[in-house]
């Protein structure tokens, strides 16, 4: 959720300060009252007649932060009898504005319905606050969530002076696979720093010889990093001297967390803020010249200068990076200078297509988004591009390969960011792309000609596909259309709207007659393509449709869902009821593809495996790993002989399929 302040929540006032304030008194919520302290035995605000129970049982004590989208309280859930505390986010959203509209109104319920999913997801790691309730009361919106009660590392630094090594590399061990969570979950913390790290209080009987816990907390700046807001400029958020260069920009990514990490662990090594640590003549921390009576070796002293690195491609890519570094089994060169082959070049050495191991394709310079297969299964195409793409370090391409003998035949780079769906059409000559720059690209295979660039989308084209005929493209973008174009012409013929804010995944039945549309709702969409009338939606995952597609004999729609779902559901077309949901991913269902026969399933995911289904049982088969990251795109070439995926990892795999 973006953010127009730096910081959602800037503290006012500490925890242990709000503890000292507290005297048997509830706090009023409402903004406008001009007193709102009150006896706690009080229902309503003794000055502007507020209730001042929310949800008939968190009652707030003191405020503790403020930000441009609301305040914070520390509060006591009163329907336990210890009235255990909490923490509760008041949103407003129309905050500053002389008027709510209507459409203001319904965004302001749609981001607060994102940021309540998010972290309940969250809240389901040990180290990150749990989340207990969110609910609308007298206008406004509210969360509420575990309070951490213990000192952050800030009040920790103050009473005890500097870190020693042995303590940075214990912290770099609690948080970096929280960092891994949180990434895996396509998710950017965006504010790490002493303060936001809490060393739990753990009771007494449950304390062992260990430290006490450290929980990372306050993700009101949090963002989830989709495709496209990776690769769009936003606000700026974040802390000053905490915030990694591109992050200033308003373009987080992942490695932006790192550097944060590195530069809260520097100042905790130093005592020294970070802005005195930079040098800008040197253009990079100097902090082993502050360091006093404190050694901190080579070691650990070079993982954390490649973590504050500048350049975000000298950086560490991910937190598991770091975690193989600090146990020596990191790489010795920066990800930048690793040495790659032509992509045209086979490996030099490959298994066997008779082995169960997959075959690696290719290794570029970008995620890989998106695979197709051509009708006569000789070629594949696939589009890439990513997150540094605007910073000239990846490749927006769509490559077209040949598929038995692994050779690159073209590649083409007219989209100007990443390329994020293609398509073959039935007859095999027309290759169709779509692309974060908002457009669909038509191709002609024969010699990797541009035929016509499609233009009506206003966001990300997340998918494109043919009609069987080959005579209409439809195309769904994170603009909430899906837009459907006649080839002969490029002419745009309809434009549906599909009453979500994104649209991640169409599909045509195989008569041609439906449009399967998987979005953010939460619903699967079937719409009659030559009227344009929306049939019944299937209801049933909780999270986001990410992916839809049709058994080939068009009975049976497969689904595929978001992080607080995880499932694969295969519904009956003609009733909309669901006849199985496939359990087994622990991440997001990105991709679903049928083999031809319509017997198996696979399903590729943010977890980085591959599962494959038996369609008639919803038992699964077998699982694939051999992925590194998010596994984007799944298909079974013509004769099910072969299963392609793609994968963030920025390759491509090709499995034999027994």
């Amino acid at each position: 959720m973006e953010r127009s302040d730096s910081h959602f929540l800037r503290e006012s006032v500490t925890i242990e300060k709000a503890h000292s304030l507290l005297s048997s008194v509830s706090y009023c919520v409402n903004p406008d009252c001009f007193d709102p302290h009150n006896p706690e035995v009080n229902l309503f605000c003794q000055s502007c007649g507020t209730k001042l129970l929310l949800a008939e049982r968190y009652r707030a004590i003191n405020p503790i932060g403020a930000g441009g989208f609301g305040k914070t309280f520390l509060a006591e859930d009163e329907s336990q009898p210890s009235k255990p505390r909490c923490v509760i986010k008041q949103f407003n959203f129309c905050q500053g504005k002389s008027e709510c509209s209507p459409s203001d109104a319904s965004k302001a319920g749609e981001l607060f319905q994102q940021e309540a999913a998010r972290l309940e997801h969250l809240g389901k790691h040990p180290q990150i606050p749990e989340l207990f309730a969110y609910f609308e009361q007298d206008s406004y919106h509210y969360i509420v969530q575990e309070f951490i009660d213990g000192q952050n590392l800030a009040q920790e630094l103050a009473e005890n002076g500097a870190f020693s090594e042995a303590q940075i590399r214990s912290l770099l061990k609690a948080l970096l696979p929280v960092l891994q969570f949180l990434h895996q979950g396509k998710i950017i913390h965006r504010d790490i720093k002493p303060e936001n790290i809490v060393r739990r209080r753990l009771p007494h009987h449950t304390r062992s010889k260990s430290k006490d816990e450290l929980a990372l907390v306050d993700f009101g700046a949090a963002k989830y990093a989709t495709v496209t807001t990776l690769a769009k400029t936003g606000t700026t958020i974040g802390s000053p001297g905490y915030a990694a260069p591109e992050q200033t920009f308003g373009k987080a990514v992942f490695a932006s967390d790192i550097y944060s990490l590195a530069v809260t662990c520097i100042h905790l090594l130093t005592e020294v803020s970070p802005f005195d640590l930079y040098d800008a003549i040197e253009s990079g921390f100097v902090w082993r010249d502050y360091l006093v009576d404190n050694p901190v070796g080579e070691e650990l002293g070079g993982i954390l200068d490649k973590m504050v690195e500048s350049a975000v491609r000298q950086r560490y890519q991910s937190a598991e990076e770091v975690m193989q570094a600090l146990s020596g089994k990191g790489m010795t060169q920066s990800p930048s200078a690793t040495p790659t082959t032509s992509p045209a070049s086979p490996p030099a050495t490959r298994p066997s297509k008779k082995t169960s191991r997959p075959i690696t394709l290719s290794k570029g310079k970008g995620a890989v988004f998106s695979i197709a297969i051509s009708p006569d299964g000789q070629l594949l195409a696939s589009g890439s591009g990513g997150e540094w793409s605007l910073l000239g370090g990846k490749e927006n391409a769509v490559r077209i390969w040949n598929l038995e003998s692994e050779e690159l035949l073209y590649n083409l780079t007219r989209h100007s960011e990443a390329s994020t769906a293609v398509a073959f059409s039935p007859c095999g000559q027309v290759l169709a792309t779509g692309s974060q720059d908002q457009t669909i690209k038509l191709w002609d295979i024969s010699n990797g000609q541009q035929l016509r660039t499609l233009e009506q989308h206003s966001y990300t084209v997340n998918s494109v596909t043919f009609s069987p005929d080959g005579q209409l493209l439809a195309s769904g973008s994170e603009d909430g259309t899906i837009k459907l174009w006649e080839i002969s012409n490029g002419e745009q013929l309809r434009s549906i709207d599909s009453l979500s804010s994104e649209v991640y995944s169409v599909a045509f039945s195989p008569d041609g007659q439906r449009l399967a549309i998987g979005s953010m709702d939460q619903t699967i969409k079937l719409w009659e393509v030559r009227t344009g009338e929306q049939l019944r939606p299937s209801k049933g995952h909780s999270d986001l449709v990410l992916s839809v597609a049709f058994s080939p004999e068009g009975e049976i729609l497969a689904s595929g869902s978001g992080d607080w779902d995880c499932t694969v559901k295969l519904w009956e077309v003609r009733t909309g009821q669901v006849i199985h949901t496939l359990r087994g991913h622990s991440w997001s269902v990105c991709s679903v593809a049928f083999t031809p026969d319509g017997e198996i399933l696979a399903s590729g995911s943010m977890d980085q495996t591959i599962k494959l289904w038996e369609v008639r049982t919803g038992r699964m088969i077998r699982t694939l790993k051999g992925h590194s990251s998010v596994v984007n795109s799944v298909v079974f070439s013509p004769d099910g002989q072969l299963l392609v995926s793609g994968s963030e990892d920025e390759t491509i795999k090709i499995w034999q399929v027994n």
